[in-house]
């Protein structure tokens, strides 16, 4: 056997213990924006003032949204919509009709927020005439 067999041989068993340490090695952590972590919700009710579900931010952990759903009864809007405290900027949703109404908005990926131990809102618009507004929101903390 030549040196350069040798060298080639060496590289061939240093490759292959890389290739098994990528397979065989110990798992890294992954947040692929689906609930892995503890569920949470944040639902509220309300009638003629703006209405805020509260998704809680805990320290050292991100809270996540991953949909919400909006209903009530009057005979004025409930929108806009906002989702504040997420990653970016608020995200802000129109139309909900006036009487009975519903909005709901699924996010997958799940969104998280802007920072760890941020809360996530999901926040109505006053209705004066509302007998009823509804707001559900839910996620998770990771």
């Amino acid at each position: 056997m030549n040196t350069s067999d040798t060298i080639r041989s060496w590289l061939y068993c240093a490759a292959v213990l890389a290739a098994a340490a990528l397979f065989f090695g110990p798992a890294l952590a992954q947040t692929s924006g689906v609930p892995t972590g503890n569920i949470i919700t944040g639902n509220a009710t309300g009638s003629t003032s703006a209405v805020v579900g509260s998704l809680s931010g805990f320290v050292g952990k991100t809270t996540y949204i991953c949909g919400f759903s909006i209903s009530g009864t009057g005979s004025a809007a409930v929108s806009p919509v906002t989702v504040a405290g997420v990653i970016g900027s608020s995200m802000v949703f129109q139309n909900l009709s006036a009487g009975t109404g519903a909005l709901s908005q699924a996010f997958y990926p799940c969104v998280p927020a802007s920072a760890p131990n941020t809360a996530i809102t999901v926040t109505t618009t006053a209705d004066g005439t509302a007998t009823a507004v509804n707001v559900n929101s839910w996620g998770f903390v990771q």
